[in-house]
């Protein structure tokens, strides 16, 4: 039942990209080795069902385990969904700096958000290094059209970070109010679309009136794929 959380999250966001083509190194975007490509359907259809597997059986129901999270965990909590695992997972904020919040699953493996947008990932392989997002998040915030440039790191064969520099599209969608895992939410559609360095990438955000991202779709990488991220608590 692993993939609950990414469904009821499908309604909101956009659909699921193929990922083709790979790379050694982290960003997957080696020269001379053709790119990493992202094939795009549009903006509302469903994701695709999940491969079955003995491992996906075998995980926690999404919403059992957000509240059973809340019960356990004191401050600012995400459930985290990687759609090529499928297993869900809690991480609790163990940092704030300003508009950044650090998080942590129990075995320690982090996520960086930055105004609610991914500023970096630890402890996964192939992780993002940093993120510039400042101004797409302006317009993802407000829910306002427009397009504004993001820049994403990963690191190469030799350990150095290089940047994947996009120009990003932030279109607003229809404002609903959505059960996910137990937890109703009210907010806007936002779809953000961008290209760049070879990758196409389409990531999807339920924001709240007060501009708070409560659900999230997020591209990491050509590595890692997309991350569905719940505020269970903020």
């Amino acid at each position: 039942m692993s993939h609950l959380s990414v469904r009821g999250t499908a309604a909101l966001l956009i659909a699921a990209l193929a990922l083709a083509g790979c790379s050694r190194d982290s960003a997957g975007l080696e020269r001379g080795a053709g790119g990493a490509a992202l094939v795009k359907n549009g903006l509302g259809a469903v994701l695709p069902g999940k491969r079955a597997s003995t491992a996906s059986a075998q995980a926690p129901d999404p919403a059992q385990l957000a509240q059973a999270a809340l019960a356990s965990v004191k401050g600012p909590v995400l459930l985290a969904t990687f759609e090529s695992v499928g297993a869900p997972t809690v991480l609790g904020m163990v940092g704030e700096n300003g508009t950044m919040r650090s998080y942590q699953t129990p075995d320690q493996r982090g996520v960086m958000l930055r105004s609610g947008l991914l500023a970096g990932t630890r402890g996964y392989g192939r992780d993002l290094m940093s993120a510039d997002t400042d101004a797409v998040a302006r317009l993802i915030r407000t829910r306002q059209a427009g397009s504004a440039p993001r820049v994403q790191r990963y690191l190469d064969g030799n350990g150095v970070e290089r940047p994947v520099p996009m120009t990003c599209t932030v279109t607003p969608g229809a404002s609903m109010t959505q059960d996910i895992a137990g937890i109703t939410y009210t907010g806007q559609q936002v779809a953000e679309h961008c290209e760049g360095s070879g990758a196409v990438v389409d990531n999807g955000y339920l924001v709240a009136a007060d501009g708070r991202v409560l659900v999230s779709r997020q591209w990491v990488g050509p590595g890692l794929g997309y991350l569905v991220l719940q505020s269970l608590r903020d």
